[in-house]
């Protein structure tokens, strides 16, 4: 048989090969239950099932699929985990016939066991993959280790996904390359002000850096970044170097923060302790998502109270779509809010002009001053203007830079 093995390894070496892993579910309660030999009796019968099954049943199901004799390798990889090679490309449906046959078979088997002699039903998890390189091992476990995580019977990992997966490493090692070597740099964007003609601030945006020193823009780590629980040193990084930049500039900044920042200790607690050291307070305008619903008001104006104690300014930023509504403007004592972006892409439509209108009316009456945000040319300033909205923000205006080169310029 080893002989056999490995010659089917040789032969099919470059070839697309289709891989079951088949485990026992709850191994270690079966063996707590009834003992380690009872344990060892029942991986020793499912090995006898499988290796009839696949010798009988699967091997004639095949046939019949696909007119042709297929080629396969079935032993016990390690402890309760079987493992079933079919050296072929086979289909989806049939990967769903033979694991449907397995469980089916599985399911209705009695395992006798000793000690008190009695039968039992067990269950097991299968792993799948189809591949035609040596890690087809690697993306089955994969596919196993997905099944029960889902607690599901059967999963199939596609192991074209696996290339992906290489690539968010590679962004996950970047993403700690920029932490542990505090690479992370806000690049600014200038705010105008429409009403006298000059610029008024810059917000902060984060940016960080490949290997290479290219730029990432945030659409390409901050999911990430958040997944691998990456994001608040981030934050934090980028917080400290906002902070710095306006005592060496003198300069008007603006950060955006979630909610999730807001209530988070490690963030909300590096910028009090930023401004209690640091008399900049003016200098700051902190930018709450309105596109992330807030769910405790409490907390977020407890915030603003204590940041607004050292005349830090609040604005609701991406105002008007996801949950807007007035609520937020009425329950957070704000002094800005920013018109979405996708509103000012479409203001010379009569239906959103509208809706910025009755905006820019409601903010007036509560004095409030208002920021267009995707002013992209001549045209949308000119219409921004003409609607008496207080400042805008673009392309058109400026696109994000470091302060280096702003203040060179």
């Amino acid at each position: 048989m080893f002989v056999l093995n490995l010659l089917n390894n040789i032969r099919h070496k470059n070839s697309t090969k289709t891989l079951f892993l088949i485990d026992i579910l709850y191994m270690k309660d079966l063996n707590a239950i009834y003992g380690f030999k009872n344990g060892d009796l029942i991986i020793k019968q499912l090995g006898t099932l499988l290796k009839n099954l696949v010798k009988n049943e699967l091997t004639v199901l095949l046939k019949n699929i696909l007119n042709r004799k297929i080629t396969y390798e079935f032993n016990r990889k390690h402890a309760d985990v079987f493992s079933l090679v079919f050296f072929d490309d086979l289909d989806t449906s049939v990967l769903t016939k033979i694991k449907s046959l397995i469980l089916a078979k599985l399911q209705t088997f009695q395992f006798n066991i000793k000690n008190p002699n009695s039968l039992i039903n067990i269950d097991v998890t299968i792993g799948c993959t189809k591949s035609n390189n040596q890690n087809i091992v690697v993306y089955a476990e994969k596919a196993l280790k997905n099944a029960k995580v889902n607690f599901e019977s059967y999963m199939y990992f596609d192991s074209n996904l696996y290339i992906n997966e290489s690539i968010t490493q590679n962004l996950v090692d970047t993403i700690k390359l920029n932490i542990d070597e505090k690479t992370v740099e806000p690049y600014f964007q200038a705010i105008y002000d429409n009403m006298n003609d000059c610029i008024y601030k810059y917000e902060a945006l984060m940016r960080l850096f490949d290997k290479d020193g290219n730029i990432l823009l945030p659409n390409a780590f901050l999911e990430k970044a958040k997944q691998y629980r990456l994001y608040n040193k981030l934050m934090q990084i980028l917080i400290n170097k906002v902070f710095d930049t306006i005592i060496k500039y003198s300069i008007n900044v603006s950060i955006n923060l979630e909610y999730n920042d807001i209530i988070n200790p490690l963030i909300k607690n590096t910028i009090i302790a930023r401004l209690q050291e640091n008399d900049i307070g003016k200098h700051l305008t902190i930018e709450i998502l309105e596109s992330q619903k807030i769910h405790d008001f409490d907390t977020i104006n407890d915030f603003i109270q204590k940041i607004k104690a050292y005349d830090v300014k609040i604005a609701i930023d991406d105002f008007g779509t996801g949950f807007s509504n007035y609520e937020y403007i009425l329950k957070l004592n704000v002094d800005y809010i920013k018109i979405d972006g996708s509103l000012i892409e479409k203001i010379d439509e009569e239906i959103y002009s509208n809706l910025i209108k009755s905006i820019v009316g409601f903010c007036k009456k509560q004095d409030i001053k208002l920021i267009a945000e995707f002013v992209t040319d001549i045209k949308k300033f000119r219409y921004v203007k003409s609607l008496d909205i207080d400042y805008s923000q673009g392309y058109y205006i400026q696109k994000p830079l470091p302060i280096k080169t702003i203040l060179e310029k």
